[in-house]
């Protein structure tokens, strides 16, 4: 039988969150039913059951322009201690980022510019039950303990000072949010808003500006107060309420129910970083895109995949796929969206509460999915270059000497100098405190631990298949890895069903960014896995069709 040539797809809209429940795939359908070819095959709208061969499972990996990228982690900061539970990043006027973890109250502060580590800063005690909040006014940064009051960080003097909230008590305020120059706390039901002279005075007055009000449509405790364009949007555990922003400083905000929006139960599930009209949130309708005019659903293959309570995980020592049913309920889940682009939903597998062993990537402008592996706290969005230059004097000017005296010249260097490009700016803090960096560039520096699997490739529905060959387009590793840094195998299926265990396949020829691998195999169908180092553009089968099933 001639042998066949034909081109994987790379750019599917939709990945099979469980590789099991895919569709049966065929190269040539013939026959089959509800055979369509798509208009885009980048939308996933109309595009349900094409039995297209696709990526059926990745890790540590990313949608490119081209197809899929392996990617790695930079080690920014080596952890120093235990417990860290999220990364705040605090600003001043002069616009200086340092980060802040509460870690259950003992609170740990970073910054470039001063100690090499987390430095820990024992200003208060904090039930880790209670919420943390933050919000930017006026080149201020305050942070709010639940029940504990205000707190704002002197950068200079590196302490936190709590500050007196006039008009209202710190055992009514849940948390605080921001929004058209206003700083917002709320309570159990009540929304207040600052004066706009001072952003701690939330005394009611006509004069000043400030104010509150208990929002009609509220249905249940509140539990985030997040701006977004336009005002703000008032979370609950059953809906959402938005405040529209009025221009008139005696009523600066209205209010209405957002359409079809559902609840919350912790900030941490709702994205509010960016400067966006939208908010993604994970809610009791699933995860949503919402703003001040409605709420949207967004992917129902994320929906069912997070409380289906089924998962996978790769071996790299057998090359296999082990599935796993989940004892809680469904996932813990958190959000993440970062520089105007990736979405990032943390997911945990196991019964410890804020540690998350996976995040699903989903690239807004590509609307394609990747998938990454590691073990971590939050992620976040880095707010300084991920590499040094030298720091001028007028940098330091703020900084006494006696504060610069723990700092030898080496560590005077500004991470500030430069902004973090979009593409190295998804940084991840693990329990420990390390911050790792993700690294999506074409020219890797070091070995990833990434995998690929594509499938399920069958030719016909009437014969089984023979595999030839497989030729694989990267784009070059990097000079200091070789080429390829990665290994191939092949999985075939008797039954169409129940992979065998895989072979690696012989490497015929190499050379730049190219290679060709050989291994003669029957079965009904198969998958190839590529486990390693890549930037795949292009993989093309070599097949014969072989004898009747």
């Amino acid at each position: 039988m001639a042998h066949q040539k034909f081109k994987g797809a790379l750019s599917s809209a939709v990945l099979p969150f469980v590789s099991t429940l895919q569709t049966r795939t065929v190269v040539m359908p013939q026959l089959d039913v509800n055979v369509r070819t798509p208009r885009n095959p980048n939308s996933p709208e109309g595009y349900t059951d094409y039995s297209i061969p696709q990526v059926l499972y990745c890790e540590n990996a990313v949608p490119t322009t081209e197809g899929f990228q392996s990617v790695y982690y930079q080690e920014m900061l080596v952890g120093n201690a235990s417990g860290f539970d999220q990364a705040i990043v605090l600003r001043d006027a002069d616009e200086n980022n340092f980060l802040l973890s509460p870690a259950g109250g003992r609170n740990f502060i970073y910054s470039p510019l001063g100690a090499a580590s987390w430095v820990q800063k024992t200003f208060m005690s904090l039930d880790p039950a209670k919420l943390i909040t933050r919000a930017y006014v006026n080149g201020r940064t305050f942070v709010c303990f639940e029940g504990r009051g205000v707190w704002e960080y002197d950068t200079a003097a590196g302490t936190f000072n709590k500050q007196t909230l006039i008009g209202i008590t710190d055992a009514e305020v849940r948390g605080i949010g921001n929004s058209s120059n206003y700083l917002l706390a709320f309570t159990q039901l009540e929304v207040h808003w600052s004066s706009l002279v001072d952003p701690l005075d939330f005394e009611p007055s006509l004069q000043t500006g400030a104010g509150f009000a208990i929002p009609q449509d509220v249905k249940a405790r509140i539990t985030a107060v997040l701006g977004i364009a336009g005002g703000y949007i008032v979370y609950t555990a059953k809906n959402a309420v938005a405040g529209v922003y009025t221009n008139n400083s005696r009523a600066p905000f209205t209010f209405k129910e957002v359409n079809n929006a559902g609840g919350i139960a912790t900030y941490e599930q709702v994205t509010s970083e960016q400067n966006a009209g939208h908010h993604y949130a994970w809610t009791t309708s699933g995860l949503q895109r919402i703003t001040i005019q409605g709420a949207e659903p967004i992917s129902a293959e994320v929906n069912d995949f997070l409380a289906g309570r089924l998962w996978e995980s790769y071996s790299f020592a057998t090359h296999t796929l082990t599935q796993t049913y989940a004892t809680s309920p469904e996932f813990q889940v958190k959000l993440s969206y970062i520089a105007s682009r990736w979405l990032l939903i943390s997911y945990n597998v196991t019964p410890v509460l804020g540690n998350y062993q996976y995040a699903l990537v989903y690239d807004t402008i590509l609307k394609r999915w990747g998938k990454l592996k590691l073990d971590h706290v939050d992620v976040f969005s880095y707010p300084f270059a991920s590499s040094p230059s030298p720091v001028s004097y007028e940098e330091l000017a703020p900084r006494s000497y006696a504060a610069l005296a723990p700092n030898s010249y080496a560590d005077l260097v500004s991470w500030e100098a430069t902004d973090p490009q979009s593409k190295s700016s998804i940084a991840l803090l693990q329990a420990d405190g390390t911050i790792k960096l993700l690294q999506m560039t074409y020219n890797k520096d070091q070995p990833c631990e990434s995998v690929l699997i594509f499938g399920k490739f069958q030719l016909t529905r009437a014969s089984m298949m023979t595999l030839q060959a497989l030729e694989l387009e990267s784009v070059w590793p990097g000079q200091d890895l070789g080429n390829p840094e990665y290994k191939v195998f092949a999985s075939l299926s008797l039954n169409g069903k129940t992979p065998q265990p895989p072979v690696e396949l012989a490497l015929l020829d190499s050379v730049p960014g190219y290679s060709r691998h050989a291994k003669r195999m029957t079965g009904v169908n198969f998958n190839i896995i590529v486990e390693g180092t890549s930037a795949l553009t292009a993989y093309v089968l070599e097949v014969n069709q072989s004898g009747d099933r």
